[in-house]
């Protein structure tokens, strides 16, 4: 929400997705659900050169840095972000809907952040920020384009776990056609990345990835869900 696609063949500059839960398990659905958009960029997905993950103050540092060159993130990437949740945390007065950077540190207690730089040179970072928001939400930066792509990621509430029946439909469409109807390789590397993140994180430094070049082009058609 809104209904916006990543445009097959666009220049990725930067891209950052804000995201909740814990370390080895949603920040896989969190990096699917980056990989998902980053893969339709111009020349396909090239694999990722290098990822640093960090948690706690360093990930306030990164905040203040202001941009991917300075170590952080992309201010106006966070800000669209952000203004795409449907449970961004509220002060107790609700007379400020979008955090100041004193609320941002009350609000989340343990921070983290991958930042993956692909072998391409496209920037993206993944951050769980548990205590801000409960949804997933994208945003990049995309040559000659003025304002970021931004969208928020619905997943609606129990029973109705539409995710769950687009899965199957994939599984069903494999079954009856011989052909997986994405390419298996987004798994294979989203699940590198993710092991490679917690890999930097144990040992407290960035990480050369010269294991994650997987290499593989998207189908012009995506596989965003519309039954």
């Amino acid at each position: 929400m809104p209904s916006v696609e990543m445009p097959f063949g666009a220049e990725v500059e930067e891209a950052l997705i804000v995201a909740f839960g814990g370390t080895d398990i949603y920040d896989f659905h969190a990096l699917e659900t980056l990989q998902c958009m980053l893969e339709r960029r111009k020349g396909g997905e090239t694999g990722v050169h290098a990822i640093h993950a960090v948690r706690g103050v360093d990930v306030w540092r990164m905040l203040d840095a202001g941009s991917f060159t300075n170590g952080g993130w992309s201010g106006e990437l966070f800000e669209a972000c952000l203004s795409r949740s449907q449970t961004l945390a509220q002060s107790n007065n609700f007379s400020h809907r979008y955090p100041s950077r004193q609320q941002l540190q009350e609000f989340v207690k343990d921070p983290i952040a991958y930042r993956i730089v692909y072998r391409d040179g496209t920037r993206a970072t993944m951050l769980l920020l548990n205590g801000l928001v409960r949804d997933f939400t994208f945003a990049a930066k995309l040559r000659r384009r003025k304002t970021p792509l931004s969208t928020m990621f619905y997943l609606p509430p129990n029973p109705n776990v539409v995710y769950s029946a687009a899965l199957m439909d994939n599984a069903k469409q494999m079954f009856m056609t011989g052909k997986a109807p994405y390419n298996v390789k987004r798994t294979l590397l989203t699940s590198g990345m993710v092991q490679s993140a917690l890999t930097s994180l144990h040992l407290g430094h960035a990480l050369q990835t010269p294991h994650l070049d997987v290499e593989y082009t998207a189908d012009r058609k995506s596989s965003f869900y519309r039954n």
